[in-house]
């Protein structure tokens, strides 16, 4: 299905939102941890809270939208949100403490969650009904794609102009981004503007292999086993998203400097970008439970090369492989929870499987930093990622035992 004209502006713009909302406000923060340890004295921990505070406002913001979301309210909260978005980034390098950046934090998850995950989908959900799958994945992998190009710009305005510039830089590349959805989204359904959704006319047949499978399942009560084991799912592959954000410290630990930090990030984001469209490409050819354990040997994979190998291409590497983790903990997750429980449940169980993945996500940013601040390196958080990963490997093979007929 060819993407075009104002449908592929509609794309464009989700692209911008989530760039801007995922990509910059969580994904390069790892960079900003240590000069504001050296700045303001802090631990790692500390500094590692604040895309913590930001996440779980994140998730809130989302479960507004909701509410919030209107064709009249539209444009308002496109401005309203990329407004304060970007003027609390560049407030953080107005502060001489840590104290109000976790309160800046706060209002910049909120007005990104409401422009990032929940906005997005609903929009590309009403504009597309052929190749909605491909548009979500696209946008999606914005977020990574968008870590991977500016982790070495912001970290090149950190070298050289300080923290404080990085934190500017940040603000205005967040108005850049968030400028294509307001200029190019006329409306929530494009039937209000006399337009049709891609593929309106096209049969429903047109569906491929996992969503198809999904629909056809039948209405059956909610297995609350599987329920919880999809939770926990949830859980582990959200907190290994945690992970990157502290590479550049990995890499200042092994003593290997800052450019091999910001390379492992880049790679990591590279990974996330393109892991999230291979993760939809091989659930079409070979299904969710196969597609879900081969990503997640290869992070084991990748951990075991942290724990093991400590020189920069070693490393490099198994930040790549490990950037698949985002696949998992968001592809992933939508895709389990619609074998598991089918598409007719889909909408009662995926909002809090969601909302525990977001909170896992944004705890498990702080618990690494504070492992370090313990045990003085990082052997330790790879070991219990080790854990989560097996740990994962037999839920993926619980759910399915328990959902045969989807399997």
């Amino acid at each position: 299905m060819k993407i075009s004209g104002r449908h592929l502006l509609v794309l464009i713009g989700m692209c911008g939102l989530l760039a801007s909302g995922i990509g910059l406000v969580t994904n390069v923060s790892g960079l900003f941890f240590t000069p504001l340890m050296d700045e303001f004295g802090i631990l790692r921990g500390q500094a590692s809270l604040m895309p913590t505070i930001c996440n779980i406002a994140l998730a809130v913001g989302g479960m507004l939208v909701p509410r919030l979301l209107s064709e009249k309210s539209l444009k308002p909260l496109m401005i309203g949100a990329t407004a304060v978005l970007a003027a609390s980034t560049a407030a953080l390098a107005m502060c001489n403490s840590i104290m109000p950046m976790y309160l800046l934090c706060v209002l910049r998850g909120l007005s990104a969650g409401c422009l990032t995950f929940v906005f997005a989908t609903t929009i590309l959900n009403k504009w597309f009904i052929a190749g909605v799958a491909l548009a979500t994945s696209i946008a999606m992998s914005c977020s990574g794609l968008a870590g991977a190009a500016f982790s070495p710009v912001v970290n090149g305005v950190i070298a050289s102009s300080g923290w404080r510039a990085g934190f500017l830089t940040v603000a205005a590349l967040t108005v850049v981004l968030n400028l294509p959805a307001i200029l190019f989204l006329p409306s929530i359904d494009p039937r209000t503007k006399g337009l049709a959704p891609l593929g309106a006319d096209e049969a429903p047949a047109q569906q491929t292999g996992a969503s198809a499978q999904a629909d056809e399942a039948p209405t059956l009560p909610i297995d609350m086993l599987v329920f919880v084991a999809v939770v926990a799912f949830a859980l582990f592959a959200s907190a290994l998203t945690a992970l990157p954000q502290h590479f550049p410290g990995m890499a200042e630990t092994y003593s290997l400097g800052a450019a091999v930090g910001a390379a492992m990030l880049s790679a990591s984001m590279v990974s996330n970008s393109a892991g999230k469209i291979l993760l939809g490409a091989l659930i079409d050819r070979i299904g969710t439970k196969l597609s879900v354990l081969a990503y997640t040997v290869l992070n084991a994979v990748a951990v075991v090369m942290m724990l093991l190998l400590h020189a920069p291409t070693p490393l490099i590497v198994a930040a790549a492989l490990f950037g698949l983790c985002y696949a998992l903990g968001t592809v992933g997750i939508s895709m389990l929870t619609r074998d598991a429980f089918g598409i007719c449940n889909y909408s009662k169980t995926y909002p809090t499987i969601s909302l525990v993945g977001n909170i896992a996500n944004a705890a498990f940013a702080t618990v690494v930093g504070f492992m370090y601040d313990f045990t003085g390196g990082y052997t330790a958080t790879l070991v219990m990622f080790l854990a989560m990963l097996a740990a994962v490997v037999f839920i993926v093979l619980f759910v399915y035992a328990r959902k045969p007929q989807q399997a």
